[in-house]
């Protein structure tokens, strides 16, 4: 079978009625740099593309299963490729697909269903950079992308509450 006939996303008419949405909003976002909190490239050089892009890849552990997915680089699409049954609404864990390191949790940001947001460095500064937050929620979609001032403030309001709970 040819790479395009196991991708779905290469072939060109449906990846752009999948990216209608988001250039609804005037701009795409491509996310062209990705680096795990150990500093690994999380770049998909070799692998399936999405319109052309390569992906980014996680490995993805939920219980006992765990696979190297490819998620989509256009932001705000929730496109991936896996072929493993992990089940939706339960939390992942989530690793860089070589070192095995795992990504860093972003303190101050969390969702329902006990899911909480990890970065993806998009620049090789790490946390002195930008990045994409995205959530452990397996079919959960929410992602911000962050500049290093709003990382700095939800770490600012996050030591505030603490602050405030301990009775000063």
């Amino acid at each position: 079978m040819s790479e395009n006939e196991q991708n779905p996303f290469a072939r060109k008419a449906p990846t752009e009625s999948r990216l209608q949405g988001l250039t609804d909003q005037g701009y795409i976002v491509v996310v062209t740099q990705a680096f795990g909190a150990d500093g690994e490239d999380l770049i998909d050089h070799t692998g399936p593309r999405f319109s052309g892009e390569p992906g980014v890849k996680l490995r993805v552990k939920q219980g006992d299963v765990v696979e190297d997915v490819v998620l989509s680089p256009f932001y705000g699409d929730p496109s991936k490729l896996s072929d493993q049954p992990f089940v939706a609404g339960v939390a992942c864990e989530l690793f860089s697909p070589v070192s095995g390191a795992p990504l860093d949790k972003i303190p101050g940001m969390h969702i329902e269903g006990g899911g909480a947001f990890f970065a993806i460095y998009l620049t090789p500064k790490l946390k002195g950079g930008e990045l994409v937050a995205i959530n452990n929620i397996w079919g959960n979609t929410n992602s911000r992308m962050l500049s290093e001032k709003e990382l700095l403030l939800l770490l600012a309001d996050r030591e505030g509450e603490e602050a405030g709970n301990e009775g000063f």
